[in-house]
């Protein structure tokens, strides 16, 4: 299932983009090593997570952005998020080292969980050093580290990174009073 939400390091990037996005951030920081197959970093000023919450953003068919109406209902047909499937970061976490980290607005205290090939570690307290005093910074490492056949089916560095970078300026472009930067192996 990883393989059909995430087949290359440009669609994790669109996607975990999108989550920031959804979050409210109005900056979006990119990180970009190895052609995102070594490191893919998405840090967003978004309104973050608690402890509570992280473990539900890597719970696979889980999703906290669809809100029920005050009778308990959710209306599937007025979605305004890019992203509700919760498939994504559950999908990311089971091929990947993933890292969250992430300060909730008004809350005290950042909070980390990370996945490892599907393990999971956390959430635990953590040092907070995001772009505000709330956010989020997804760390992804070893892409497709645990399918290694899938690493066949990739382009080279070069390629991916355009296609990393391409996914990146979509999304700039669509969404122009979001502050994006990208960093691609330390450029």
């Amino acid at each position: 299932a990883a393989g059909e939400v995430v087949e290359r390091p440009a669609a994790a990037a669109k996607e975990l983009i999108e989550n920031a996005l959804d979050a409210g951030a109005r900056s979006v920081r990119v990180r970009i090593e190895g052609g995102g197959l070594t490191r893919l970093m998405i840090e967003d000023d978004g309104h973050g997570m608690s402890a509570e919450e992280l473990p539900l953003a890597i719970e696979r068919h889980a999703t906290s952005k669809l809100a029920a109406d005050d009778d308990g209902h959710v209306d599937l047909l007025d979605i305004r998020t890019m992203g509700f499937r919760g498939e994504a970061l559950p999908s990311i976490g089971s091929v990947s080292r993933l890292a969250i980290l992430s300060r909730a607005k008004g809350g005290d205290a950042a909070f980390e969980i990370g996945v490892d090939a599907g393990k999971v570690d956390g959430p635990k307290p953590a040092a907070w050093s995001g772009l505000t005093s709330n956010g989020t910074r997804v760390d992804v490492r070893d892409l497709f580290y645990a399918t290694p056949a899938r690493l066949k089916f990739l382009k080279g560095d070069r390629a991916e990174l355009a296609a990393c970078v391409d996914a990146v300026e979509r999304l700039a472009m669509a969404n122009p009073a979001i502050a994006f930067s990208v960093t691609a192996d330390g450029r």
